[in-house]
């Protein structure tokens, strides 16, 4: 093995007589190398400054058994990796709770819109008059027309209006609070009720 030259070997020991002129040295050159992999300047520079901290940090248990040069590439390559990997783990995790927040906003969304419309339905159901309520309340309970007619003891006709009549006037509620869910609304409706 070929001994390094004098010049190299007092760079591998990092002390403060010899930091400044190996950052000097090498700053430049792994910055490049940084900043090629990220296409961010700041970045690459903090990258950079990282490279150096540590080496400045663990100076005293440092065993460089290559090049400083090597040494320093070697040490901003695990950086680079680590920033990747670590990166990727964000991304997956923000893409993970962005998909939890949507989720979680449409399920609110159709527990509100589940609510509000139950109470319009409700609200709307005591404002029929008492025999028009009396229709849907057991319709709702998948009575047929001929057995409201017979409970009731009213017409099949007087019975189907009375349907009609209640729907007519459910959609004109659900039209003015509903406007964007009004047509599925509308046709739960009429395949619950008709």
């Amino acid at each position: 093995m070929v001994n390094p030259p004098i010049q190299e070997a007092k760079l591998l020991e990092f002390s403060a007589a010899n930091y400044t002129s190996i950052f000097n040295t090498y700053w430049k050159k792994l910055y490049v190398i940084a900043y090629r992999r990220l296409r961010d300047s700041e970045l690459a520079k903090d990258m950079v400054q990282d490279v150096f901290v540590y080496c400045w940090q663990q100076r005293s248990s440092i065993q460089i058994n290559t090049s400083i040069e090597g040494y320093l590439r070697a040490a901003l390559q695990y950086q680079l990796i680590a920033y990747f990997r670590k990166l990727d783990v964000k991304d997956r995790a923000f893409a993970y709770l962005y998909q939890r927040m949507v989720d979680v906003e449409a399920h609110i969304k159709d527990v509100l819109t589940e609510q509000d419309l139950s109470k319009m339905l409700d609200d709307e159901l005591e404002r029929m008059p008492e025999t028009m309520r009396e229709i849907f309340k057991l319709r709702i309970r998948d009575y047929t027309v001929d057995e409201i007619a017979s409970d009731l003891n009213l017409a099949e006709k007087t019975v189907r209006n009375n349907i009609s009549k209640g729907m007519h006037r459910l959609r004109k509620a659900l039209s003015k609070d509903f406007p964007e869910d009004f047509s599925a609304i509308c046709l739960v409706l009429y395949f619950l009720l008709t």
